[in-house]
This record gives C-alpha cells, sequence and structure tokens, in this order.
C-alpha cells in the first residue's frame, strides 16, 4: 500500500496533533465506555503536551480541506473510533480507507480491540495482510457500574483468614505477578514471562504506583497469597476500565469474586473515575453472573482478535 494510493482515497490516517485534541476528545465524549482507552491517551497528551507516537486521526476530505472523521489508537493493541455519518455510502468508503491505510502505515499489533461492529469489519478486510488471527472473540460484553455496589453476600470463608481488600504496594510486587500471570495465561493463551516480560512487568509495576491495582490476601493451603485481584487497566473520560478479575483457582465459587468485586467498585468510583466498566466473553456465565450480582449491567458488545 504506498501513499499515493492513499493519498487518492476520500480519508486518510496521519498523526495526531495538538491542534485535534478537542475535537478528539469530544469525539470520545459521544461514548466513554467505548473509547475508555484513546481517552486515556488524549488526557495524557493534553497534561503533558506531548502527542503521542500511537495516536492517528482519520481525516475526510471536504472541499478543500479534511475533516475529523475518526481516531486510531495503535500501541500493544489497536482500538479504532469512528464517527457514523448516517451516510451508508460514506460509512462504508471510511472503513475501508481505514483498513487500507491500517495496512499501509501501522504494525499489525497483538490485537485489535474494540466495539464488535466495527472491530470485526477491520479485521475482515486487514486479515489477508494481517492474518492468520490466533483466535478471535466475537461477542464480548460490555458492562458498566455505575452507582453504588449492591451489598455483597457475605464470604463463608473463616478458614481463609481474609484480608481486606486494597489496593496494592511495592511490597506486594512479588505475591501479586503470580496471580497476575496465572490470570494473563487463562485469558489470553500464553506466558507473558516467556514473550515480553520486560514490558509485562512494566505495566504491572506502573499499575501498582498509581493505585491502580487491588488485591486481596488469605491463607491458603496453610500460606498466605493472594486471593482475589483486578486492575485498573484503563482510565479516561469518567470511565475505569477494569482488567484482570481473578479469583484464586482452589478457591472459586465461594463467593470471593463478588465480595472482592463490591469492594474494588466502591473503592474505584471514589479514588479513580464515578464511572466503571469492563468487558467479558459473552460464553463465561460465572463471570457474567458475578458481574451483573454487583450491579454491572450490559451497554454494548465488543471484540477482540488476537494475533
Amino acid at each position: 500500500m504506498t501513499d499515493s494510493l492513499l493519498r487518492r482515497a476520500q480519508h486518510s490516517l496521519t498523526p495526531a496533533q495538538r491542534r485535534d485534541l478537542d475535537a478528539l476528545t469530544a469525539l470520545c465524549e459521544t461514548d466513554p465506555v467505548t473509547t475508555v482507552v484513546p481517552a486515556m491517551h488524549l488526557e495524557a497528551a493534553r497534561a503533558s503536551g506531548v502527542m503521542p507516537a500511537g495516536l492517528w486521526v482519520i481525516r475526510r476530505r471536504h472541499g478543500w480541506g479534511r475533516e475529523l472523521a475518526g481516531l486510531v489508537w495503535s500501541g500493544a493493541n489497536l482500538c479504532a473510533v469512528v464517527a457514523p455519518t448516517g451516510d451508508q455510502d460514506a460509512d462504508e468508503a471510511l472503513r475501508a480507507d481505514l483498513a487500507a491505510a491500517a495496512i499501509g502505515r501501522l504494525a499489525r499489533p497483538a490485537a485489535i480491540v474494540g466495539e464488535a461492529d466495527l472491530t470485526l469489519d477491520l479485521w475482515g478486510r486487514v486479515e489477508p495482510w494481517w492474518g492468520p488471527a490466533r483466535e478471535v472473540r466475537p461477542r464480548q460484553v460490555s458492562m458498566v457500574a455505575d452507582a453504588p455496589a449492591p451489598h455483597a453476600a457475605p464470604v463463608d470463608a473463616a478458614d481463609l483468614a481474609l484480608d481486606a481488600v486494597r489496593r496494592a504496594r511495592d511490597e506486594d510486587y512479588e505475591a501479586l505477578l503470580p496471580a497476575c500471570v496465572h490470570m494473563f495465561i487463562g485469558e489470553v493463551g500464553y506466558d507473558p514471562m516467556r514473550h515480553g516480560r520486560a514490558a509485562y512487568e512494566e505495566r504491572l509495576h506502573h499499575l501498582v504506583r498509581a493505585g491502580r491495582a487491588y488485591l486481596q490476601y488469605g491463607t491458603v493451603h496453610g500460606r498466605r497469597e493472594v486471593v482475589f485481584k483486578a486492575e485498573v487497566g484503563a482510565l479516561g473520560g469518567g470511565v475505569a476500565q477494569l482488567q484482570g478479575v481473578w479469583v484464586h483457582p482452589d478457591l472459586r465459587g465461594r463467593g470471593l469474586a463478588r465480595a472482592g468485586l463490591a469492594a474494588v467498585i466502591s473503592a474505584v468510583r471514589v479514588e479513580h473515575a464515578p464511572t466503571v466498566s469492563l468487558y467479558v466473553n459473552d460464553f463465561n456465565a460465572p463471570a457474567l453472573a458475578a458481574y451483573e450480582a454487583v450491579g454491572f449491567r450490559c451497554v454494548g458488545t465488543f471484540a477482540t482478535v488476537m494475533f
């Protein structure tokens, strides 16, 4: 895909500039839950005055100039956001040009993640160049908790000697890391300590130091271990997106997830953002039941394509 071909398209994909911040922020504000990741990077750019290299703007030809039509965050994961026109032909042209520009200008990410219709449409167009996918998860339930969590049922766990759920601290890192790795392997399908260890640990350190990692200790088989944990993986636009929700495998089914989530929701709404979100595979019935029990409700559908 050459620059000349891209220039003949109705839309272009160009690095975001500081003058785009207000318009990009307004675009994200139309759906803060779906756009939490790019909104997080926009807020960082506004605070620092430095535009991140992974932020791109989709521009549409309009008279003698170009108007903003969407944005792309291209980091470890790729997330696209477009402004629907209400015109089927115009929307089709935008999506086609976006795919062509992504192939020509962006490196293949570790995953494409976002609103299901747009994500799967983009994947269908770029698959001949970026495929094959390691896994496609076409239907993930996007959920929101924007009110205090209902009181969780008491956990019958006197044998566990549970501590309260709290923010992780630096001294918790060595105990937290195995829990995070176990969750990652089960969810993503490979060991981050074998592939990309430095980046994985750097991110976890960042979340701990930013007060965005939560954990709970208990006694398991005579040892003090992390029994529940969750992180605020993305934070922007008044939305905190939970990631990495995990319960010790030997303790599942005992209500730790519901009690832990209720505590995390309350803490996150005070410490980070009024709206707490997450997304979960639609086939994960136990997780969906736990999330609904603590006040999460469905607001949309995500999809993830993993490479």
